[in-house]
Formats: C-alpha cells, structure tokens, sequence
C-alpha cells in the first residue's frame, strides 16, 4: 500500500480558485467522473451529484476521513465511487504514478473553462497553490490499495 499525506487548502473567499490549465483527459463513461493530467498536478472533475456526498464526508468531520483509491474506484467515509472502465483503470495507475514519485503534495479546488460553469476540479498538486487565493487548512491520508 502507497501512503501520502497531503497539505489541503481552501480559498480565502467562496467561489475562487486558480485555473487547471493544459491538460490531457479521460472522460469516465459510467461514473461521470472527469480524470485531468498535467505535469506538475492531477485532478478529478466530479458530477453534480456526487458532491455534496462529497462534501458531507470531507467537510463535516471534525478530523477528514483518508481518500482511498483502491482497483476499481475511490472512496472517503461512506462515500464511494466506481472507476470500472478500463480507461478510467490507466487513469487511477497514472495517479498512483504522480503520488509514487515521493513528493510533497498539496490538495485544493481549481477550475477550468472546458468544464460546466460551477464545477471545481479536486487538483492534487506537487506545487503549492497560489497563496494570495489559498490558505492551508490541514491535511488529509491519501492511500492507494492494489486491490478493492
């Protein structure tokens, strides 16, 4: 099992975030998850309905569950997600990839304009982000499971 924790940050105002920038994509058929890869960061759009479950496992605990992301999917608490497609698997093996190299990784929302208005990209990211947007805010488990 790979382990990392993980600097998370939060805008100092709602609805601020940098930008993604250039990527390259996997589109998840059946999840609706949206799997994002650039050099320096990875990241996940999720759909609509997947975020306030989302959000109610990471945001209402006083100490936040790990993010684990096992053969098939990723879960946090009871929140769970499949990543059945085999498109969707090279996706969850190229992050693993970015979290094997050993450094020191941030978590925070970004955005994009290819992406719906509104939607926040979950961006992990071996560079901090900008600080005149973001503040640290804790950190959080993240761990790759071979299997499940």
């Amino acid at each position: 099992m790979l382990e990392c924790e993980v600097k998370r940050y939060s805008a100092y105002f709602r609805g601020w975030c940098q930008a993604f920038g250039e990527h390259e994509s996997i589109q998840g058929e059946q999840s609706g998850i949206s799997l994002l890869f650039a050099e320096h960061q990875v990241g996940l759009v999720l759909p609509k309905p997947l975020i306030k479950p989302l959000n109610r496992e990471v945001l209402l605990h006083e100490r936040v569950p790990p993010l684990n992301f096992g053969a098939r999917g990723m879960h946090v608490g009871s929140f769970h997600v499949e990543l059945p497609s085999e498109q969707e698997q090279k996706g969850l093996s190229t992050i693993r990839d970015f979290f094997a190299a050993g450094n020191q990784f941030h978590l925070f929302l970004t955005s994009h304009l290819l992406y719906q208005s509104g939607s926040r990209i979950i961006t992990f990211s071996d560079r901090k982000p900008l600080l005149i947007i973001y503040k640290e805010k804790g950190t959080m488990q993240v761990r790759f499971r071979s299997k499940g």
